[in-house]
């Protein structure tokens, strides 16, 4: 057995709410009064599942089934006189509705109206003829009218024909070659895009570096009717072209400044005596001799290390539509890579340094790393700003 998942999008389910706060808070006959027929019928029903025996409620139930169908059988008139073949599917969503309606009162059935002396006028009649020849009508238009779609070979009609072939599969899962006709239009109104990079600086680049540069994931920016791709695919015809135009690849020298600096610092340095004017050690009261604390100041020389190292690549996203050659759109993109170090070496008493100076201790000057390293780096960091402006751009290949 499946479980069936059921998605509301936000005003379904307002409209979902808001009908179940009416049904909640109105009576069945208040209901009917407003024309909400089918609600009075659930409110009915539902009480009277509990207690059968409601005269109130069964005429309710007898008045709001009959207006409701007397609704359903002049829409149903209305569709057909029309005569547009298109209205079949809506035909055919009255007479299941009209089915369904009877089938959930029919274990109420007999309702006595005691008042009255006599049972509930309830017509029952059997809709599988209409239901059967309406799905019949409306799946052979569909299938029919989305095969004229996809004779007028473009994305738009194609889509069309999509939603209308889903029509048909949902009437009969296997009519005809419906999974072969959803797959073709599926393919014809889908916009396919092929991802590429453009070295168009002058400098060689090792293959490495283009292939890691376009190993992107774009797969979760695939929507129900565009298909990004990365790599080219035989036999398919790409719609659009998004080219990753690298205009200008730097990577600065290595750069090494050196400063010094000298933080100080006064420390206790034991006691001293306090002496008289004759040179004698002054006594307290108690006879013990005075002393005072001692300083001294303490030094440490630091010598900072500031490595620096930049790399850039910049350019433009281009989208150029793969049948005209047309540029249709074209956006600037950059990103830049820094390597930035500092490394401290101290000479003299390490406990004159602030604690933050000292917490910088123990780091050692680094070895640059390679241009090419560096360069992937900055590609790394492109390939996510090429995603963004990919995802923000969205509509332009519908």
């Amino acid at each position: 057995m499946k479980n069936k998942i059921i998605y509301f999008t936000q005003k379904t389910l307002v409209s979902l709410l808001v009908f179940i706060f009416i049904v909640s808070c109105s009576s069945s006959s208040k209901l009917m009064n407003k024309g909400n027929y089918d609600a009075s019928i659930q409110k009915s029903t539902r009480k009277l599942n509990r207690k059968k025996q409601n005269d109130k409620e069964v005429v309710v139930l007898e008045k709001a089934y009959a207006k409701a169908n007397e609704r359903d059988r002049e829409r149903v008139l209305f569709l057909k006189k029309e005569g547009r073949p298109e209205n079949w599917e809506e035909i055919f969503l009255v007479y299941s509705k009209m089915s369904q309606r009877q089938e959930n009162i029919k274990s109420l059935l007999p309702l006595n109206i005691l008042s009255q002396n006599r049972y509930a006028d309830f017509n029952i009649v059997n809709y599988s003829d209409e239901i059967i020849q309406a799905k019949k009508t409306a799946t052979e238009y569909f299938y029919v009218h989305a095969l004229s779609l996809l004779n007028n070979n473009n994305k738009s009609d194609s889509r069309r024909a999509y939603s209308e072939l889903l029509k048909v599969k949902a009437f009969s899962n296997n009519y005809k070659e419906i999974d072969k006709e959803l797959a073709r239009a599926k393919n014809m109104g889908t916009s396919y895009v092929l991802f590429k990079m453009k070295n168009t600086t002058g400098i060689p680049l090792p293959p490495s570096f283009e292939d890691e540069l376009t190993k992107i994931s774009l797969t979760e920016l695939n929507s129900e009717w565009l298909s990004y791709h990365t790599h080219e695919t035989n036999n398919l015809n790409y719609d659009y072209v998004i080219v990753v135009n690298m205009k200008n690849i730097n990577v600065s020298p290595e750069s090494i400044k050196e400063s010094n600096f000298t933080e100080t610092k006064v420390v206790p340095d034991g006691f001293e005596y306090i002496l008289d004017a004759n040179g004698n050690v002054k006594k307290d009261s108690s006879g013990r001799d005075l002393k005072k604390p001692k300083t001294k100041t303490i030094s440490c020389n630091v010598i900072e290390t500031i490595q620096n190292k930049k790399s850039i690549i910049a350019g433009t996203l281009d989208y150029i539509n793969n049948s005209t050659g047309q540029l249709i759109k074209t956006d600037p993109i950059a990103s830049e890579n820094v390597f930035y170090y500092i490394s401290f070496l101290a000479i003299g008493d390490i406990n004159a340094l602030k604690p933050e100076t000292k917490a910088n201790l123990g780091k050692r000057p680094m070895p640059f790393p390679s241009g090419f390293d560096m360069l992937l780096q900055a590609g790394q960091i492109l390939k996510n700003v090429t995603k963004n402006i990919i995802y923000n751009n969205k509509a332009v290949l519908y």
